[in-house]
């Protein structure tokens, strides 16, 4: 039974890491009309995922499971997803658009000083160490696992919304053989 959750979350983490892909590819475009596209498939991927897991509670699961087993289902099929999107991010700001990273850490750069009076008051220094930091996360591998990381917490919520809608224990008469008809 383990080994159905892992084979069913990587089947629909395929499918969902090439949304996320397209997705990152909408955002990645700085078109407007793409980028506002990129709601439609973040609502495209709650949908699939709520038919995923009831498919997965009614089918997989004989139409009853427990609430922490649909958390770990969802969880693993964004855990799964990441991982497809992640390798295709290193791929597109490694070899498609070497632009796109540079270009997201100055508007980074320059969200940054425009906040250093909140930097000052908090005494967080913005030194060297913090801009070489800043700039780390802005290589393709750590701008991959970042995301990777993201999408899980965001699964990992959705898991606990899910988890409440699609819990479904067996009652105290589900197991007892039924009564044959008297005629």
């Amino acid at each position: 039974m383990e080994n159905n959750i892992f084979k069913t979350t990587m089947t629909n983490g395929l499918i969902l890491g090439l949304i996320f892909s397209v997705n990152f590819l909408f955002t990645a475009s700085r078109n407007v009309v793409l980028m506002l596209m990129t709601y439609l498939l973040m609502a495209l991927i709650v949908v699939l995922l709520y038919r995923m897991t009831k498919k997965y509670r009614d089918i997989t699961s004989g139409g009853y499971i427990k609430y922490w087993k649909v958390f770990n289902f969802v969880v693993l099929t964004f855990f799964f997803s990441s991982i497809i999107s992640s390798i295709f991010k290193i791929i597109y700001t490694q070899f498609i658009d070497t632009a796109y990273l540079s270009s997201l850490l100055e508007e980074s750069l320059k969200m940054t000083e425009s906040y250093r009076s909140v930097f000052e008051r908090f005494n967080m220094p913005m030194d060297e160490n913090y801009y070489e930091q800043l700039e780390n996360q802005f290589k393709p591998a750590n701008y991959a696992i970042q995301g990777i990381w993201i999408n899980v917490l965001a699964g990992a919520i959705i898991g606990l919304v899910f988890g409440g809608i699609f819990k479904k224990e067996k009652g105290l008469f589900d197991d007892t053989p039924s009564q044959p008809e008297i005629k």
